[in-house]
């Protein structure tokens, strides 16, 4: 059985675990990530001696990553690094990876891995479009279309947290589980250390008012981007996240009640929105599900490559046998599918 090591890198932790090419993940921990006390060279020893720890024991095929940031899908290279990751712009874990280790790596951004984790195996299998958007210390989101990632121009797409909305602040820092515990500590005359996504929610079941209509607000601004979102690109489905969405039955009828205020019948009921049902292993397994995709495709580029010059070179060669040009030419087109 094929096994690959998963990293999903937080701010605060780094979650991992092995897993095999279905996605089953097996002796799943986490531990602090030590870059904000440490900095950028003890982080990288940090993700290096734990990938390097399971080749020890396991015939490891390859890296998978999931991180926060900017990320470039196609060389690994972070391109602009979130707040919490000072110094990592520029970094490419998959060169350091595959050089230090010899092993295959291929790194994705955290909520675009969510995404995927989401499409292979959570709530959104079976949608032929999907948007995911995860919601805790920022709002971050991913469009996948047909099992495959829309990047964009310069891989930022899907950075909805960064929208202003018609307000002069972006999405995020009105409408984030950072937001909500800022504006409830204000609240409650405490500082916000003192409370959480989930703490919150349970003053509210049990009465408290405040909180109550200031939970009533912030998801109304969920609403708000949800629809444009939907507006936009017309997903079939929409997969919230984030650790506070496991509060989903104080959540989803207020989430219901103010998307029938902003979306018109028949985008409301053209489109599902649902919370995610790989709660924090879905930036695992979407990492797996990029590694698995990006690794297939790395293995059909040559014979490609290979096959379309042959290709060129028969169609300009009338005298090669025809049996000939029809296997290549039949081969290269079957090949250029993927």
């Amino acid at each position: 059985m094929d096994k690959y090591i998963c990293l999903d890198i937080g701010g605060t932790a780094i979650k991992y675990g092995l897993a095999d090419s279905r996605g089953r993940l097996f002796n799943k921990d986490s531990l602090p990530n030590c870059i904000a006390k440490d900095g950028v060279d003890a982080f990288l020893d940090q993700v290096m001696g734990l990938i390097g720890s399971y080749q020890k024991y396991f015939k490891v095929q390859g890296a998978a990553i999931s991180m926060a940031g900017m990320i470039n899908p196609q060389t690994g290279e972070v391109i602009h690094a979130a707040p919490h990751f000072p110094g990592l712009t520029g970094v490419n874990l998959v060169q350091l990876v595959s050089r230090r280790l010899q092993l295959p790596c291929w790194v994705e951004n955290d909520v675009n891995a969510a995404a995927l984790g989401e499409y292979w195996l959570g709530n959104g299998r079976g949608a032929k479009s999907l948007f995911c958007i995860t919601i805790g210390t920022g709002i971050g989101g991913a469009f996948v279309w047909d099992g495959r990632l829309w990047p964009g121009h310069c891989f930022t797409a899907g950075e909805a947290g960064q929208a202003k909305l018609g307000s002069r602040i972006p999405w995020e820092e009105g409408a984030s589980v950072t937001a909500l515990i800022r504006k409830a500590a204000r609240l409650k005359g405490v500082e916000p250390e003192t409370l959480n996504g989930k703490l919150l929610c349970e003053m509210v079941r049990h009465g408290d008012k405040p909180l109550h209509r200031l939970l009533r607000e912030t998801v109304h601004q969920w609403a708000t981007g949800i629809a444009a979102i939907c507006y936009l690109l017309n997903p079939q489905r929409v997969i919230l996240g984030g650790g506070i969405m496991a509060q989903e039955d104080l959540l989803e009828p207020m989430l219901r009640d103010s998307l029938k205020k902003e979306l018109l019948p028949v985008v409301l009921e053209g489109t599902t929105v649902a919370f995610a049902g790989l709660g924090n292993d879905a930036g695992l397994i979407g990492a797996l599900y990029n590694f698995l995709a990006r690794e297939k495709k790395k293995k059909l580029t040559i014979p490609v490559i290979y096959c379309t010059i042959l290709r060129y070179h028969f169609e300009h060669a009338p005298l090669a046998p025809a049996r000939t040009q029809r296997l290549i030419t039949g081969y290269s087109s079957s090949l250029s599918l993927y």
